[in-house]
């Protein structure tokens, strides 16, 4: 998990890693995610009771500011610490280190959206002499299944925005695959099973399915597919044909998972072929669930997909005129 910044700072032969610095750097990108997600989960749960859910789907609460405070006076020195050896290599180091944790967008129940703007850099507030008055008992929290609790956070969000029309990334896909050129009207039938139940989506090529597509895909020819569960990435998953195949690809942009039914994960921006049988894909798993799966799964929260190609014979059989018959 912390290797990337191992690499980052390797060019400089005068810091050296220790196993302990990387351990506790592990430490910090778990807890600081929990208590973040908690954090931006809290407030926008308190807010978004005031206005309609149309205006949810079309808006987004931008984060203001997210502020973690060490609830051990142990754990406020080694992050001082931790942070002032860092940055002293790289100054931007503070702002990539919470990249690191913090996901792109949050969602409620309600389908409410957080976004977190680049420019966000989160505050540690580090005041060692706060907590050294603190008893023995008082040093730390500890959470309901007996984990101790590391930081406490708040966040704070700002008055709702109309959502951005980002279609960029559509346009890249689409001059990569060069589908604009050779695009076919060839028939899918994806089978959905999200919070809404079971139903099948008979669509045209190509098509992006997500939490949030864009309704702009229409002006590129794209069919838009909302997928209604809560672990699924705004823009998951686009499908799309060249020459009568089938193709699939996981956007870059996509935050979450998707794994195959032998519960492999998908690569992000790498072509998968739709197989003439079909696929299964799983939306969400955490990684960490090797091995094959089974829809033994809440699909409110883990949406089940199934893209089972429309074949020719069926296709032409749907195209003719019927023939007329004498009663």
């Amino acid at each position: 998990m912390f290797d990337w910044f191992k690499k980052k700072l390797s060019s400089n032969k005068n810091f050296i890693f220790t196993d302990n610095t990387d351990s506790f750097a592990d430490v910090l990108l778990v807890e600081l995610k929990a208590t973040s997600t908690d954090a931006i989960t809290k407030a926008v749960n308190r807010i978004e009771g005031k206005y309609m859910r149309s205006v949810l789907e079309e808006s987004y609460f931008p984060l203001q500011s997210l502020n973690f405070v060490p609830n051990d006076i142990e754990v406020a020195r080694a992050l001082e610490e931790f942070l002032r050896v860092h940055e002293d290599i790289n100054p931007e180091f503070r702002k990539e280190f919470c990249k690191s944790f913090l996901q792109q967008e949050y969602f409620s129940d309600r389908g409410a959206r957080v976004v977190i703007e680049d420019d966000l850099v989160p505050t540690f507030k580090i005041d060692v002499r706060s907590l050294e008055g603190n008893s023995e008992d008082e040093k730390y929290l500890i959470s309901i299944k007996g984990r101790r609790i590391l930081f406490s956070s708040d966040a704070k969000l700002g008055n709702p925005k109309k959502n951005k029309r980002n279609t960029d990334h559509i346009t890249d896909l689409i001059t990569k695959n060069h589908t604009d050129q050779v695009r076919t009207k060839v028939n899918l039938k994806v089978l959905i099973t999200d919070r809404d139940g079971h139903r099948t989506e008979k669509v045209t090529l190509p098509t992006l399915l997500g939490k949030n597509p864009d309704t702009a895909c229409r002006d590129f020819g794209i069919t838009p597919v909302l997928i209604k569960a809560k672990y699924v990435s705004r823009h998951q998953i686009f499908i799309y044909s060249i020459l009568d195949k089938m193709f699939y690809s996981i956007p870059e942009e996509a935050t979450l998972t998707c794994k195959n039914k032998e519960g492999e994960i998908l690569e992000r921006g790498k072509n998968y072929p739709v197989k003439i049988t079909g696929e299964r894909l799983y939306l969400g798993v955490p990684p960490e669930k090797i091995g094959h799966l089974t829809g033994n799964v809440d699909p409110a929260e883990f949406p089940v997909l199934e893209l089972q190609p429309v074949s020719r014979e069926e296709t032409h059989a749907t195209d003719k005129t019927p023939r007329p018959t004498i009663v």
